[in-house]
């Protein structure tokens, strides 16, 4: 924030453009810095339901900001004059940036790690940012000629062959690469950076040109521009509060829900081009944003949420910054873009290029393009982790350590065929207890991706009923019997379950399997664990609870014989509650 403040006031006061642009620098690294751990401050601190509303409080800040900002803008750049009026503008951020700074030496976490866990990758940042110049330099000079742009695109080629070979070395130093290996492995985290790639850059690229076309091809006062914003702002802020119940209730069919709407809004805003005359555009214009804001209240919190929820724990601070990093670098190219395409097609040349109601209409075809891209990419996404999920288990093997053996044929129920067998996979079964680290963390896991379903229920209930629905479904350590792991021929634990002693039974209790490792018969191999160590312990059946709002769960349970029974207690005070139970037969 202090980097930030410091940038800020040097633009302001830069008596040259280029004491004004390493201004801006400084700006952009504290910026960087800034955004990134906010988000790994999130991710540390706030978990489930908490973190969902967190990054939804996140986005509504966000959206504040665009009301503020512009309309504070607009109106220094209407109160003083244009050599003046640019400066102001430009120090509007120092009073927010030093009440930031006082409120986060107040109240920010002060924890440090025992030692740091990763360093600068600078070598790869150096060849990520000099690749990401080259690729936006015909970008920014459309007049480049022919055989400088080949040379230039060479180039890039030869720069992202230098970054990944030094990304690889980098790694088997045994250092932690800017693309992180274990962030990069995980299909739902790189599908989420590719949607926010597409997303973020195209919208904030929109924005810009809109603000452009109408600054300059229609001459309206910035103010004006800047109030008829704020609807679309206000309309942001609001989806973005809203977001946490969305999601709780829709999972990540807001994401692909949001972005439908914002390729719609798309569209009608060409037509608008085509259709509108220049004295309505304006309005136009700003109905269709409004739309668009709140769909963009819709996706960014959903989308932040559920990329970095595939992140391991110990690297949520660097999918922060991986992720921030993809938005930035997407806005860096598509602003460039969609400003060249915006001035470059418009009436005359150079620096007096004017944009015209065509110009606008190509940029904005190139920004819903994008969006519509992101969003098959969502879909896609979506529908593979559903595929996943629910995908049949063929027959496999199971090994597990001394004092837990695979469960044999006789455990199980009728029809209950192949059903406690891995697939694709050798897994191992291990006995921990129930404060092991790699336990902890799946748990935290589950809640991070279980916890937001339900959100919007008990948001409903009154803080009595919130407290004693949180006293039924806790866990006292002292009545869990057995915790097992499932760990994947790497050696990784990827799956967690626990038996609780509970009114004289065993309840099955904490069944999870990490996202990346589903669909490959891991649940399936952890409920024979439970199952053998309940035989061991002389129990006659197991029971377990889970959630109306985990469809998949109560899929699992059904197909490896349990049956539904009625709602036991301590759940019977949520309505959402299913109960099963399995006879075990020795």
């Amino acid at each position: 924030m202090l980097a930030f403040l410091l940038g800020a006031v040097a633009s302001a006061l830069a008596p040259t453009v280029w004491l004004l642009v390493a201004g801006r620098l400084a700006q952009g690294l504290g910026a960087g810095f800034v955004s990134a751990q906010v988000l790994g401050i999130i991710q540390d601190t706030a978990r489930g339901t908490a973190r969902v509303r967190a990054l939804g409080a996140y986005s509504a800040v966000g959206a504040l900001a665009a009301i503020v900002g512009p309309l504070l803008g607009g109106i220094l750049l209407e109160a003083f004059p244009p050599t003046v009026g640019w400066r102001c503008v430009l120090l509007t951020p120092v009073p927010f940036a030093a009440l930031a700074v006082w409120r986060g030496l107040r109240a920010l976490p002060r924890a440090r790690p025992a030692r740091l866990s990763a360093g600068l990758d600078l070598p790869g940042i150096a060849l990520l940012g000099a690749v990401v110049v080259a690729i936006t330099l015909p970008v920014i000079d459309p007049g480049m000629p022919l055989p400088l742009v080949v040379t230039t695109l060479g180039a890039v080629g030869v720069l992202v062959a230098a970054l990944i070979g030094w990304e690889r070395r980098y790694a088997r130093r045994g250092r932690l690469p800017l693309f992180a290996p274990a962030l990069l492995r995980s299909g739902g985290f790189v599908a989420g950076n590719v949607v926010a790639l597409l997303w973020f850059g195209s919208l904030l690229a929109l924005s810009t040109v809109i603000a452009v076309f109408f600054l300059q091809a229609q001459q309206l006062p910035a103010f004006l521009i800047a109030a008829g914003l704020v609807p679309s702002a206000l309309a942001r802020l609001v989806s973005s509060r809203a977001s946490g119940a969305i999601f709780a209730r829709f999972g990540s069919t807001a994401i692909t829900a949001g972005l439908a709407i914002e390729v719609v809004c798309l569209i009608a805003l060409v037509l608008a081009t085509l259709a509108v005359d220049s004295e309505a555009l304006f309005a136009t214009v700003m109905v269709i944003q409004v739309a668009m804001g709140f769909a963009g209240g819709l996706v960014e919190p959903a989308l932040r949420a559920v990329t970095l929820g595939f992140a391991p724990s110990d690297l949520h601070g660097v999918a922060a910054s991986f992720l921030q990093l993809t938005q930035r670098l997407s806005a860096t190219f598509f602003v460039a873009l969609a400003t060249g395409i915006v001035l470059g097609a418009g009436a005359g040349a150079g620096a007096g290029a004017k944009p015209t109601p065509g110009s606008l209409r190509i940029a904005t075809l190139v920004c819903a393009a994008a969006v519509l891209m992101a969003l098959a990419v969502a879909w896609w996404s979506s529908q593979r982790r559903r595929v996943s999920v629910g995908a049949p288990l063929p027959a496999g093997a199971a090994t597990v350590l001394p004092g837990v053996s695979p469960t044999p044929a006789g455990t199980r129920a009728p029809g209950d065929t192949d059903g406690m067998t891995a697939a694709q996979s050798l897994w191992t079964i291990e006995r921990v207890s129930w404060t092991d680290p790699r336990a902890v963390a799946l748990r935290e896991a589950m809640d991070d991706e279980i916890g937001p379903r339900y959100a919007e229920v008990f948001a409903s209930f009154d803080e009595e009923t919130a407290a004693a629905l949180a006293k039924d479904f806790a866990v006292d350590p002292a009545t869990i019997v057995e915790v097992v792991l499932v760990r994947d021929d790497t050696g990784e634990a990827v799956g967690h379950a626990a038996l609780r002693a509970l009114s004289g039974e065993l309840e099955v209790k904490r069944v999870f399997v990490h996202r990346d490792a589903r669909g490959r018969g891991a649940s399936c191999v952890l409920m024979a664990a439970l199952e053998e160590l309940a035989l061991a312990r002389g129990a006659a059946r197991l029971i377990l609870q889970t959630g109306d709002r985990q469809p998949e769960a109560i899929a699992l349970y059904e197909r490896i014989g349990y049956v539904p029974v009625e709602v036991f207690e301590p759940y019977v005070r949520f309505a959402g509650s299913r109960c099963f139970a399995k006879e075990l037969l020795a």
